[in-house]
């Protein structure tokens, strides 16, 4: 199926999605019975082996998330282009601007966005990393990291459908019929105002300081079922866009976890003004390049201080160790400026083309307003002592491609076939009510052991099964014939 196909599914599937009224919950009032998810069971993995990947790959699920993948990096490149007719309808082209990164945001996204801030200015400087670890991959202090997002996430996402219920499309809708003031037009016209965003922002940004539980119950019992299965569902997609706790990695898979999340707001018409399906290009540019450029800040901190493996990488055969999306929303974006003077920025002083990526100045300069450039930007400080054609020679090869538009499509292609497409990275993926499989899995879920064996002072030691029946004779030390453990292995000069 072509990506075009891929968008217009993914497209139909959102527009299914009843709308809430404007004093309800956020969430369709059918959700609580549309997936064996909703039944109590929660999220839960359903591709273990290549049969269930052959029916994922056919599946509604697969062809939505990479619909709205795609859907998501068109707007970055039309959002931005003068030429687009989104642009001509609205009175300018929306820009990223990392200085005021909340333009264009709805009120849960903005929320969002406010709790990731959260996490980058305040969560690892009060979590440090162990220094006393010796690991060469992976920090064990990632481990309580992620037990705060644990413990956090539910604020998290009732933040996010608190602020959607109480500046949504519908109760703004309300608010501009009782004003007749310009702000009032200029909401009514689809944008919201930058103090609701603000607001909204800081909402979600106070609700991931402390583990106390915030947020409003909705009104009836029906609504707060609902709510509570789509709320699980998102945490559930939260606690795995981060990295893995017990792995101590971050990869790909984890990134399209923080897709999910984004694709589960869509759905719930939490992005735009909510009675559009699919949102503009105007609403869903600030998502791919605001949210992804807040929520990457987050993930770079990880990568570095806890030093998380990269999972799954192709070393210097791949893209990159730990990412791909934040390339291809980014190529995206350099599309939309292509063939303006300056890429449309008032401090540029040249068109940005592939091969701009090896002028180290121009990183240095745009690396925050552009995200592709600051991907590269990010991996020539991160292995500062080899020559980027040796350290990323995919990369190096895309910059000689004469366009972005050329780079774009041969990024999605590739995150189509090496994300997507394999099962080493989406057997970790859950599936509930907004994401649905649509197939019988093939296998149950193992339950992972909650303790593994750590030898060593203060530790369990592994003890073979029949060494346990005479611990006594162990601690005394008798061994041998005894039934106990057997007299410790002496090197040959120990006799």
């Amino acid at each position: 199926m072509s990506h075009q196909q891929a968008e217009s599914s993914s497209m139909a599937a959102t527009a299914a999605v009843p709308i809430p009224s404007a004093n309800a919950s956020a969430v369709p009032a059918n959700t609580a019975s549309s997936s064996p998810a909703a039944a109590g069971a929660g999220p839960s993995r359903c591709i273990f082996t290549p049969i269930d990947m052959e029916a994922f790959k056919s599946s509604p699920a697969k062809r939505d998330l990479l619909g709205f993948a795609t859907v998501l990096g068109r707007s970055c490149a039309s959002a931005g282009s003068t030429a687009s007719a989104a642009a001509a309808a609205s009175s300018s082209a929306y820009r990223y601007d990392p200085k005021n990164p909340l333009v264009g945001l709805s009120p849960a996204t903005a929320s969002l966005h406010g709790s990731l801030r959260q996490m980058a200015d305040h969560w690892l400087r009060e979590l440090p990393p162990d220094g006393a670890a010796r690991a060469r991959f992976g920090n064990p202090m990632f481990r309580k990291w992620h037990e705060r997002l644990v413990n956090r996430s539910e604020n998290m996402v009732r933040s996010m459908l608190d602020c959607h219920r109480a500046h949504g499309y519908s109760a703004k809708s309300a608010e501009a019929a009782a004003d007749t003031t310009g702000a009032s037009a200029s909401t009514s016209a689809g944008e919201y105002s930058m103090g609701i965003v603000q607001s909204c922002s800081e909402i979600g940004y106070a609700a991931t300081a402390s583990d106390e539980p915030v947020g409003k119950p909705s009104a009836t019992e029906q609504e707060r079922q609902s709510e509570e299965v789509v709320i699980a569902e998102l945490r559930a997609y939260l606690h795995q866009a981060f990295g893995h706790p017990t792995r101590l990695d971050y990869g790909t898979g984890h990134e399209s976890s923080f897709l999910l999340v984004i694709f589960c707001l869509c759905k719930l018409r939490c992005i735009g003004d909510g009675k559009t399906l699919p949102p503009s290009p105007h609403h869903l540019a600030p998502v791919a390049l605001a949210i992804f450029s807040q929520y990457l800040q987050v993930t770079r901190c990880l990568q570095k201080d806890y030093m998380l493996e990269p999972a799954g990488s192709h070393g210097v055969w791949g893209l990159d160790d730990y990412h791909c999306l934040p390339f291809y929303f980014g190529a995206c974006q350099l599309q939309a400026e292509e063939g303006g003077s300056g890429n449309g920025g008032e401090d540029d002083e040249e068109a940005i083309v592939p091969r701009s990526i090896h002028d180290n100045a121009l990183l240095n300069r745009l690396g925050d307003k552009y995200m592709y450039l600051g991907c590269i930007r990010y991996i020539k400080e991160l292995k500062s002592s080899v020559p980027f054609f040796e350290s990323s020679p995919m990369l190096d090869d895309i910059s000689q491609l004469p366009s972005w538009g050329r780079v774009s499509r041969g990024l999605l292609r590739l995150y189509d076939g090496e994300v997507l497409t394999k099962l080493p990275v989406v057997q970790h993926f859950l599936f509930g009510t907004l994401f649905q499989a649509t197939w019988t899995p093939s296998a149950q879920p193992r339950e992972a052991p909650e303790r593994t064996f750590i030898n060593g002072p203060g530790g369990e030691e592994c003890i073979a099964p029949w060494a346990q029946a005479d611990s006594a004779a162990a601690t005394t030390g008798s061994g041998g014939s005894g039934g106990g453990l057997p007299p410790p292995t002496r090197a040959p000069w120990a006799k």
